[in-house]
């Protein structure tokens, strides 16, 4: 009786925060009767947080979309088959690229939080329709962090990580860990912190948060004036000569540069414009420089906050400084399996700018809060069409009057989500995928380390109503378009072959022939892996049929690092294990096994530095 209990229990992950913590879940009909921490997955070690118990609101909210939806003139919706749908708006499409070009269209969104699987071939529509503007919130948030770790390590792709796990001195500022989490099982390492006397945890925040009574020190700063905090803590340690000098002279440039700002920056008068205690202000830099193991884990409250650009670098020059970095229990660099943010070039060397205001792209993103004044325009080149996947930019941009004012003006604008949304209420078509929980999903936040793990999710329920998968939903407007054809019988065969007899290379070798002879294919490829690949497949992982390709990458980059967690071959063969492992496995897999020293091959500098001068 009791294994049968067990039985019941089908292993998933938790997608409402960043870590995605593994779970399992007891269905009950269509309801989650019972959730807890997987304890054999090897991630997340069981643990679990009171998000997860809100998992069956997402599952089964009031707002399902079940089947495709048009807007009729009296602004109501009604039924209408995928085949309809599908013809209309690429019709709709091809009037407006034809009459506008390309940039008349816009994308928002492209796999929600935790949910990223879709959206690995969202690019293949945009590819289509000739647009390289794509909005997330994403970018509303961290692209000043994102351009800050550009500067500063060569990529605006590359992103540090924090070492709290094994940190003596940890610093928390622009985040309330204890509730918001966002760190591997966060509360038992804030636990640690607190039943350790030999361990500081050290709390910036205007707010006595939850994880500001459990600090060791609370530095109560001004509401927006962490920079001046952050720069009297930095300009203290040079003062002082408290900084790693030799970790500045063989790791880094600029470093001499930062030095005379910061020698001459006024200290006290910096430390008063901050609102907290000087002598607090000398302990916790004092205290950081001297510790064995130190980090900075920083967010949203000071990357959202006034001077966040400028707060992104301080909070990471104290930890560079110090020689805090790459190493254990600091901060470090983190290899992606994925990466879901891209790098940009600068103004004036050939980055994409917008038509309207002529904002550049960072990251390959665009803010959203300039979405209203792109649409909402006479312009002759107005964005006039906008795409939005699993995004909700009603309720999340900044100024909600002015984005339904730019919505209603659009001429075409298609929602693919699972609910119907306040962005989908203003959309001509609403197009329905499966939840979550109904199809194969994966996040790519694998920041795991010295294993990042990633965990492809098998369906824990059947799809409700008449629904289609995101890639299945871009194939259609892709062969609408013209774009591809219906199939691709040579590569389908190839494939089915392919999964018989890996080691022969049948489908590689096919793929490469087929896109040299049609080289615009190119653009395409996430969508044709689906379309061939992903009928060899069963029918509910066909969606995975990308991750052969991003395990094809992942291999050839860090072939050493993946045979080191028992991915056996050249890289063409790692790769093949690695994803068979991920169709078979229910649970998070391991993606390889990094040492410390291999995060330094991850700075993209030429010169393999870290560029601490920022002349901007």
């Amino acid at each position: 009786m009791g294994q049968a209990k067990e039985i019941d229990f089908k292993p998933t992950a938790c997608m409402l925060c960043s870590i995605g913590c593994a779970i399992e879940i007891q269905v009950e009909g269509r309801h989650f009767k019972k959730i807890r921490g997987d304890k054999l997955a090897p991630s997340s070690q069981g643990y679990l947080c009171q998000k997860a118990a809100r998992l069956d609101h997402y599952q089964n909210h009031s707002e399902r979309l079940k089947q495709p939806l048009k807007r009729q003139p009296d602004g109501s919706f009604a039924p209408v088959s995928w085949e309809q749908a599908i013809q209309e708006i690429a019709e709709k499409m091809k009037a407006i690229k034809a009459g506008h070009g390309g940039h008349a269209f816009a994308y928002y969104g492209g796999g929600g939080q935790g949910n990223h699987l879709g959206g690995t071939y969202s690019g293949a529509l945009r590819a289509a329709l000739g647009t390289p503007y794509l909005y997330t919130a994403l970018a509303q948030e961290k692209t000043g962090d994102f351009w800050v770790n550009g500067e500063l390590f060569g990529r605006q792709s590359v992103l540090p990580l924090e070492g709290m796990e094994h940190a003596d001195y940890a610093i928390v500022l622009g985040a309330n860990p204890f509730t918001a989490h966002g760190l591997p099982r966060t509360r038992d390492v804030l636990k640690a912190f607190k039943s350790d006397p030999a361990r500081t945890l050290v709390v910036i925040d205007p707010r006595v948060s939850e994880t500001a009574r459990m600090a060791d020190i609370h530095l109560q700063v001004k509401p927006g004036h962490d920079a001046y905090l952050l720069a009297a803590m930095i300009a203290i340690l040079f003062r002082e000569n408290r900084v790693d000098e030799a970790f500045l002279r063989e790791r880094t440039t600029g470093h001499e540069a930062i030095r005379k700002l910061f020698e001459t920056l006024p200290v006290e008068d910096f430390i008063e414009a901050s609102g907290v205690p000087a002598e607090k202000v000398y302990e916790v830099a004092r205290g950081f420089a001297s510790a064995h193991r130190a980090t900075v884990r920083a967010d949203l409250g000071i990357q959202q906050s006034l001077h966040s650009t400028l707060n992104s670098w301080l909070e990471k020059l104290l930890y560079l400084v110090t020689g805090n970095f790459n190493r254990k229990g600091g901060n470090h660099l983190g290899a992606q399996f994925a990466p879901f943010i891209g790098h940009s070039k600068k103004p004036g060397e050939g980055a994409v700018t917008t038509r309207v205001t002529g904002m550049h792209e960072i990251c390959k993103l665009f803010p959203p809060n300039i979405l209203p004044l792109e649409i909402d325009t006479d312009h002759p080149e107005r964005v006039r069409a906008l795409i939005v996947d699993s995004g909700n930019i009603a309720r999340s941009g900044a100024d909600t009057r002015a984005l339904e004012k730019a919505l209603r003006k659009l001429e075409l604008l298609v929602v693919i989500d699972v609910a119907m949304t306040e962005t989908a209420r203003h959309a001509h078509y609403v197009l329905p995928a499966p939840t979550q929980f109904e199809k194969a999903e994966a996040t790519f936040f694998t920041y795991g380390f010295p294993v990042p793990y990633f965990h492809l999710r098998k369906p824990v329920l059947e799809k409700e109503g008449d629904t289609l998968p995101e890639p299945e939903i871009y194939r259609r407007l892709l062969v609408a378009l013209g774009a591809i054809p219906e199939r691709f019988p040579v590569l389908e065969r190839a494939a089915k072959l392919h999964r018989r007899y890996p080691g022969l290379n049948v489908y590689p070798a096919a793929l490469a022939a087929t896109l040299k002879l049609k080289p615009h294919w190119q653009a395409y490829v996430p969508v044709i892996l689906y379309a061939t690949l992903g009928r060899a497949l069963q029918e509910d992982k066909a969606s995975a049929a990308s991750l052969w390709g991003v395990s094809q990458f992942w291999a050839r980059r860090f072939s050493r690092q993946v045979a080191r967690a028992g991915y056996t071959g050249k890289p063409a063969q790692q790769a093949e294990k690695l994803f068979q492992r991920m169709l078979d496995d229910p649970r998070p897999i391991p993606l390889g096994e990094f040492e410390y020293e291999d995060l330094w091959k991850l700075i993209r500098h030429p010169d393999g530095k870290i560029h601490l001068y920022i002349p901007e």
